[in-house]
């Protein structure tokens, strides 16, 4: 359970505020029911129930938007009605839900939301003045720290979510070549081989090594190794669909996951790619440099170490017959 709040930001922050919630605005909701307000009493308990179903579906289904987006509305709802019936004393119910609203949803929607709330209760109060507020300065002084609240809210979760996206960029590229890593493609496998299994959808693999990598390394320097990594995998996905992904296997080897994909196109696409490299992926001294590459398709009951090992067995008679080519398994 500690792994998924871990793992999931938007998971921890709905079941934080349904935990808050539930703590802090039930006792409200008692309180009011038996001193007569069942108007602001089923509101709160309304709030707090609907906080605790959002909650467990989020659990149970791991969708986070929709929990998040009707906790959101929940709130801004219940926290209306509760201004409307209590006046000033319920104004003070704002503030913590406005952080409420940018914790559960992105910016874009949490900025629309509380402006929505917030103009809503403004227009109400300037059309019938004393409907909410007791003065004009008071309304003045509620509108300017409200906005003020809202607008560092919206900073936090704004650079909130920038850098959970830069981390989650970060941790799924090879730093050198902007190719995916390995741990995203062990997930893409895996994906793909529930796919092939439930609906039949056509998977190939194509797994590169550049030849003789390491002389390159040895008589041009590792920072030329570098630049012609770097360099080739602008090249591959020249070739490549927009759908397909290229990942860095490892060192200088490198894996086309390809989707909707036959047999008979595989290789050909394969040979057209070391083409592509051999004519355009050049040495300081002009020499051309070129890859080897074994091709598989993913077959049915078969699992990703599997499939991945015939394409390895390919890429390796390709080595062993003279390099700079393609094998089919």
């Amino acid at each position: 359970m500690l792994a998924r709040l871990r793992n999931n930001f938007y998971l921890a922050m709905i079941s934080l505020v349904g935990l808050i919630i539930t703590l802090f605005v039930t006792p409200y909701g008692i309180y009011r029911l038996l001193s007569g307000n069942l108007v602001v009493g089923i509101s709160d308990l309304l709030i707090v129930l609907s906080s605790v179903i959002a909650v467990i579906y989020a659990w149970r289904s791991g969708d986070t938007v929709r929990p998040g987006q009707f906790m959101a509305v929940t709130f801004c709802v219940g926290a209306l009605i509760v201004c409307f019936n209590l006046k000033t004393n319920g104004v003070f119910w704002i503030y913590p839900f406005l952080v409420f609203i940018f914790l559960l949803v992105s910016p874009l929607t949490a900025v629309v939301l509380s402006m929505l709330m917030l103009g809503i209760l403004i227009v109400a109060d300037l059309l019938e003045p004393g409907m909410i507020f007791q003065s004009h300065y008071q309304l003045l002084a509620f509108a300017v720290t409200a906005f003020i609240s809202s607008f560092f809210a919206y900073v936090f979760a704004y650079r909130t979510q920038l850098q959970r996206s830069e981390l989650k960029q970060l941790a799924s590229i090879d730093s050198l070549t902007g190719a995916g890593n390995r741990h995203t493609l062990n997930a893409e496998l895996e994906l793909a081989i529930q796919l092939n299994q439930r609906l039949q959808t056509q998977f190939g693999v194509i797994l590169f090594d550049l030849d003789h990598f390491k002389q390159i390394n040895d008589n041009y320097g590792h920072r030329t190794g570098d630049d012609i990594l770097v360099q080739l995998v602008p090249l591959i996905s020249s070739v490549l669909r927009q759908s397909d992904r290229v990942f860095r296997y490892g060192g200088e080897e490198f894996l086309v996951l390809l989707r909707d994909i036959n047999a008979a196109d595989l290789p050909h696409l394969a040979e057209k790619i070391r083409l592509n490299v051999e004519r355009r992926l050049l040495l300081p001294d002009g020499k051309p440099v070129t890859l080897s590459a074994g091709v598989a398709m993913l077959q049915p009951d078969e699992d990703w170490e599997q499939w991945l090992h015939r394409a390895d067995m390919a890429l390796y008679q390709a080595k062993n017959n003279g390099r700079n080519q393609v094998v089919a398994a």
